[in-house]
């Protein structure tokens, strides 16, 4: 076996097991998982750089390989607000492609990615052929809805300490320790939580002057764990 015929034996191999990562493709027929994995594509996607963009046809769906992407849309006056911000094991834009409408928000990777690409009318076309898969792509969507409903209560209901710290909370999760790199400005701290720049400065102060947190540009180092989940109104791990 040639160079090239190994290298396109491994490109498969991988789109396959990026494939088998995604619920509702875990049971198809090994042919039809084969068939979809020669329509896929790997993409390295810069940091900052955009993925899709809000409105335009939905021709894929994207699963997250490395990095992080996150979903913002834009207000006529430029703010940002972002939906969610998703990393490695997880998939973006069912939605549209599933209703056959436009992108809801423009993904741009928040740090340097790389995604598999599954092209929308072979996706939907495998799915058809195995209707055991569509209860898993409704808890798949249900679990979208879900996580909206909870941005919309946050941003209706909640303070804008409470959302900070629930931010914080989140990113300490990911990172698994004490340590989160805020980013990179204040305007794109207060797009993750719906506020304007001023108000995510004065949380984040509130927070620090509280001995809740310390601050050092960018890094946040978490003092007091059990106080920011008090004020995010989130039960501490083990309860």
């Amino acid at each position: 076996m040639g160079s090239a015929s190994r290298a396109e034996t491994e490109r498969l191999t991988r789109i396959e097991q990026g494939l088998l990562r995604i619920p509702y493709l875990r049971n198809l027929p090994d042919a039809n998982r084969i068939g979809l994995a020669r329509l896929c594509t790997v993409r390295k996607v810069p940091r900052g750089r955009v993925l899709f963009t809000e409105g335009h046809r939905a021709d894929a769906i994207f699963l997250i390989l490395g990095g992080r992407i996150k979903l913002v849309r834009t207000s006529a006056e430029g703010r940002e607000q972002v939906l969610h911000e998703e990393g490695p094991g997880v998939t973006v834009a069912e939605v549209p492609v599933f209703d056959s409408g436009g992108y809801v928000g423009t993904a741009i990777a928040a740090e340097d990615s790389e995604v598999l690409s599954i092209p929308a009318p072979a996706l939907r076309q495998v799915l058809d052929q195995s209707p055991g898969s569509a209860l898993e792509v409704i808890r798949t969507l249900a679990a979208r809805i879900r996580k909206l409903a909870a941005m919309v209560e946050d941003l209706s209901l909640r303070a804008v300490t409470e959302r900070i710290a629930t931010y914080l909370l989140r990113e300490m999760t990911i990172a698994g320790n004490d340590r989160v790199v805020l980013p990179a400005t204040r305007d794109e701290l207060g797009a993750h939580v719906g506020t304007v720049r001023e108000q995510a400065s004065r949380a984040l102060s509130e927070l620090r002057a509280a001995g809740v947190i310390d601050i050092d540009g960018r890094n946040v180092l978490i003092k007091d764990r059990a106080r920011l989940c008090d004020i995010a109104g989130k039960p501490q791990v083990g309860e």
